[in-house]
C-alpha cells in the first residue's frame, strides 16, 4: 500500500501529537472510500500525495493540482482531478504514481509556511513566512508574503504591509511546533501552517531540499 510522501508526513506529524487536521490517505490505484471520509465533515481539501514527492532529496511541491472546497458529492471527480495532474510533476522526478490526501479544509485566516533553518544557508533559525487568508496563494508565488527570522527570543520582522500579519508570540508558537517536527522526522524541515482564528494547525512536512550536506 503505497500512500506517497506527503500522507506519510502528515501522518508522522500525528504520531508526534502535532495539531493536524483529520485526514485519511487513498493510496495508489485504490478507490475513494466514502465511508472513510464521513468522519472529516466538509468541506474538503484534496491534494496529492505522489511517489517521491516531498523526498529528502527533491520535492514537486505546488506541481500537483489541488482542488479545494470539496463535498463528498463532488469527491470522486476531484481525486481524479489530482491524479489527473501528473504530466508537470515529471519533469520534478515523479514517477507518475499518485496516492491522494483527502483533509478536512481548515478555515484558514492566515496561513504560511515555516523553515527549522534558514533555507538559504542552513543558520540555526527559523524563517516563517506568512499571509492572510488560506496557504495556496503564497505556495503559487501570487501574494507577498510578512517575512518573519526567529532566533531564540528574538523575532526580526518584515511586513509586506503596513501592519504584521504575526505576533511575536503566534511567532514563537509556530517555532515550537516546527521545532518538534524537526526532531521528530531527524533532519531541517518546512512545515505548512494555517490559524482558523487562534487555532494553529499544521496542514504538511517534508524535508528542507535545498540545503547541502
Amino acid at each position: 500500500m503505497v500512500i506517497g510522501g506527503k500522507a506519510e508526513g502528515l501522518a508522522r506529524l500525528q504520531g508526534l501529537g502535532l495539531p493536524v487536521p483529520p485526514f485519511v490517505a487513498v493510496p495508489v490505484g485504490a478507490e475513494v472510500d466514502e465511508n472513510a471520509v464521513a468522519g472529516l465533515g466538509e468541506p474538503l481539501a484534496v491534494r496529492s500525495s505522489a511517489v517521491g514527492e516531498d523526498a529528502a532529496d527533491r520535492s514537486a511541491a505546488g506541481q500537483y493540482e489541488t482542488v479545494l472546497g470539496v463535498t463528498r458529492a463532488g469527491l470522486r471527480a476531484a481525486v481524479e482531478r489530482v491524479r489527473a495532474s501528473t504530466d508537470r510533476a515529471a519533469a520534478y522526478g515523479s514517477t507518475g504514481e499518485v496516492a491522494v490526501v483527502i483533509q478536512r479544509q481548515v478555515p484558514a485566516t492566515r496561513a504560511g509556511v515555516a523553515f527549522s533553518r534558514d533555507p538559504v544557508d542552513g543558520r540555526d533559525v527559523v524563517l516563517i513566512e506568512c499571509a492572510l487568508g488560506g496557504g495556496e496563494a503564497i505556495v503559487s508565488g501570487l501574494v507577498t508574503p510578512d517575512r518573519y527570522w526567529v532566533d531564540g527570543d528574538r523575532v526580526r520582522a518584515r511586513a509586506a504591509g503596513a501592519v504584521r500579519v504575526l505576533r511575536d508570540d503566534e511567532a514563537h508558537a509556530i517555532v515550537a511546533l516546527v521545532r518538534r517536527a524537526e526532531d521528530g522526522f531527524g533532519t531541517p524541515v518546512d512545515v505548512e501552517f494555517c490559524f482558523a482564528g487562534r487555532e494553529l494547525w499544521l496542514v504538511q512536512c517534508r524535508p528542507i531540499t535545498t540545503l547541502r550536506p
